[in-house]
């Protein structure tokens, strides 16, 4: 339970920073549209709503490991620091951890 709450308290904050617009310099200089970031900003909600829905949960956090994915990937792409890239690729371990847990359980 301790693991499926942090992952989303980092979502939440992930979507709140889309959001609010935070981290549209980054977007920006990544060539990513306003759009897109609000767009992934609601994928990230529906898959925490998912996440926490009794029986869609596996796919909750398959959606939250795509959008880590694609996180990470563009963070290599635009070679960004592994200071920038370290709480994506953490994120990623969590979800990925809790996927694995939920299929044995």
């Amino acid at each position: 339970m301790i693991l499926k709450v942090l992952i989303s308290l980092i979502f939440t904050g992930a979507a709140v920073q889309k959001f609010n617009g935070t981290v549209a310099p980054n977007w920006d200089r990544w060539g990513y549209s306003r759009r897109f970031m609000y767009a992934t900003g609601i994928a990230e909600v529906v898959a925490l709503a998912l996440f926490w829905s009794p029986g869609l949960e596996l796919l909750g956090a398959a959606v939250l490991a795509a959008v880590l994915l694609g996180a990470v990937a563009t963070q290599i792409r635009y070679r960004e620091g592994a200071r920038h890239m370290a709480l994506s690729a953490l994120t990623l371990l969590l979800v990925m951890a809790q996927l694995y847990r939920s299929t044995v359980a």
